[in-house]
């Protein structure tokens, strides 16, 4: 039975593969095994951050309802360096839809509310963006999606082996450490960092970070005005 109406905001991300369709069928299978695996793996780097296990749908696509808005911009970027750095493909991505608002009621695997309905109205606009922000209880919206634009443009560029690199710097992890995991020297790990823009992202992370969790401390005014 679904609980009670929530009235906290909450973070959705809408998502679906640019052009999985063109995918051989041993890469399609794969892709599925590497969406699903990407979810287990930020259940455990991100504890709590999701309210439940994502809900996938016509193969290639997924929503996901997050409980810490503060992280979305963290998590979104963690299933673009994913899917490249796990498919081994440059030419891999994802076009993604972040919405923070509120949700009517959960269930146990999906959700109801305004933060679903934006999130997946604005994938549905097809636009050369893969990342955009939208909400319309946020006071900052205009400025959030400026950073995720910026964010968008530098990350669309990255490479498999880049991605790789990401996937632990958004782990919080060294250079040493990076350098360690990945069998390269730290020198190596720092010419990718500079070369993918990681002081640039992770300015923009840091950023978005503060805005909303600055933003959702007037919840309960942003609720009213709602």
């Amino acid at each position: 039975m679904p609980k009670a109406k929530s009235r906290k905001l909450y973070s959705v991300i809408t998502g679906d593969i640019v052009k999985s369709s063109r995918l051989p069928l041993d890469k399609h299978k794969l892709l599925l095994k590497v969406m699903q695996r990407c979810s287990k793996d930020i259940s455990e780097i991100y504890p709590k951050a999701l309210k439940y296990e994502p809900e996938f749908f016509r193969g290639d696509s997924w929503q996901v309802l997050i409980q810490k808005p503060e992280l979305a911009l963290n998590i979104a970027l963690f299933y673009r360096a994913y899917l490249k750095a796990k498919m081994q493909l440059d030419s891999i991505d994802s076009r993604m839809a972040i919405s923070v608002g509120t949700v009517d009621f959960i269930a146990a695997s999906f959700g109801v509310g305004n933060a679903y309905k934006i999130s997946g109205k604005t994938l549905d606009k097809k636009t050369k963006r893969r990342i955009k922000f939208v909400s319309d209880i946020l006071p900052s919206e205009e400025l959030i999606d400026l950073i995720i634009l910026n964010t968008d443009y530098i990350s669309a560029k990255w490479t498999s082996r880049q991605s790789k690199i990401v996937l632990l710097a958004l782990q919080n992890k060294t250079q040493k450490e990076i350098a360690v995991k990945l069998n390269i020297t730290q020198q190596a790990v720092s010419q990718q960092m500079d070369s993918l823009g990681w002081l640039t992202i992770s300015a923009n992370i840091k950023y978005f970070s503060s805005l909303i969790t600055e933003s959702v401390k007037g919840n309960k005014k942003l609720l009213k005005q709602a």
